[in-house]
């Protein structure tokens, strides 16, 4: 276990927290069934959608080796949450036809690397208040401010970004738990079409808010918990947001949610060897994934020396992989290190996602901004489907 030598012995937090009951984590035969399963329905659709016996062959080897390559290898923890099986957030639940849907696109974009295929999913930011004040907010400038979006026109946003191909929206803001009752309303119409997954610091996020949300049809939820300790997590949110972040985890799982952390990794968190004790703490929690974002030069950091450097994400680069698929840490959350893949084969943003802000701004991402086009302006002007384009990550180009 040469990695594991290499990085900080897990601890548990100062505060001590109630063990509770692990993730659904699929082990054993159900997990082999599953997983064939699965990979039987991939190959199925390779057959329908590319026909020719050397195009699938081909398109299915290139699809397996950009999955290595995102995770690293070979990903098998998968979780059954809700009579669906997931093991990504940004992939929707199998079996279900936004599931099927996806595997066609990406099926398709691998089969025909030049062309560009509809979006998968997007993250949409329907209010432009918060009452937290983040260290690293991307939205600083936007925040609190007279809403630009009515609910008619975030109605109209999401019927485009269906017609567009969309399988998943990802509500945000400022903190989409203060529009509340439009928050409601904006889940029932999407996740009709699509899945619908929450963003939230633990705000408003009530046992009887969270079953409203249930019965709309979301489906998970990210709560973003920026260290686990209080104080810490707490100085970087400025708010005493920690036991509102730890208690909407434990609702939303006991409401049968989909359930991730999402943390901001800074060069201060990796120095102080707060990584491994964070997965640590993850896992008591329970979640099924923590997502680990680097901090970008946006929003309330914008001018401000934030980048990783090397070591840094060497170090991250390390505990993604061992988390991910050592045995020793199987029964851990899976985790989610964008920046990995991105630099081993380019990024998702602006090929298969996109950031709509608190402003209506169009953006590829929501941490590397280029804005391309203002939707509300577009929806004023009459249009009814999005524009064309053709975006990449403005700091890695377009992934194919």
């Amino acid at each position: 276990m040469e990695i594991a030598a290499t990085l900080p012995a897990p601890v548990l937090p100062y505060r001590s927290i109630k063990k509770r009951e692990q993730a659904p984590l699929l082990q054993g035969l159900e997990k082999k069934i599953v997983l064939f399963l699965i990979k039987l329905r991939v190959v199925c659709i390779a057959c329908i959608t590319l026909k020719h016996p050397g195009r699938i062959v081909k398109t299915l080897n290139r699809l397996v080796k950009l999955r290595s390559n995102i995770w690293a290898g070979d990903l098998k923890k998968i979780y059954r949450v809700g009579g669906k099986y997931y093991f990504n957030q940004y992939t929707p639940g199998w079996p279900s036809k936004a599931h099927d849907l996806l595997i066609k696109d990406e099926l398709k974009r691998q089969s025909r690397p030049n062309e560009v295929e509809r979006l998968s999913f997007v993250f949409l930011a329907i209010t432009r208040k918060c009452p937290l004040r983040c260290e690293h907010c991307l939205e600083w400038n936007n925040l609190n401010q007279p809403e630009t979006f009515t609910r008619q026109e975030l109605f109209q946003t999401i019927d485009m970004l269906h017609k567009d191909g969309v399988l998943q929206v990802h509500f945000s803001g400022g903190e989409p738990m203060v529009r509340f009752k439009d928050l409601l309303q904006l889940i029932r119409f999407a996740s009709r079409k699509m899945e619908s997954w929450v963003l939230t610091s633990g705000f408003n996020f009530s046992r009887k808010n969270a079953e409203l949300l249930k019965q709309v049809g979301c489906t998970g939820i990210v709560v973003s918990l920026d260290h686990y300790q209080a104080e810490k997590h707490n100085q970087f949110r400025g708010s005493d947001s920690f036991d509102n972040a730890t208690g909407a985890v434990n609702i939303a799982l006991q409401t049968g949610f989909v359930v991730s952390l999402s943390v901001c990794a800074t060069k201060e968190f990796i120095e102080e060897g707060s990584m491994m004790p964070y997965l640590e703490f993850a896992k008591s929690l329970g979640v099924h994934f923590v997502q680990v974002l680097e901090p970008k030069e946006v929003g309330r950091y914008k001018g401000k020396d934030v980048l990783l450097g090397k070591r840094h994400i060497t170090e991250l680069d390390a505990i993604f992989k061992l988390v991910n698929h050592h045995k020793s840490f199987r029964d851990y959350p899976t985790m989610l290190y964008h920046g990995y893949h991105q630099r081993k084969v380019g990024c998702f943003s602006g090929s298969r996602s996109l950031y709509v802000d608190s402003a209506g701004n169009v953006h590829a991402c929501p941490f590397c901004q280029n804005h391309l086009y203002n939707i509300i302006d577009w929806i004023r002007n009459g249009n009814i489907r999005l524009p064309e384009y053709e975006s990449g990550c403005p700091r890695y180009g377009l992934m194919t």
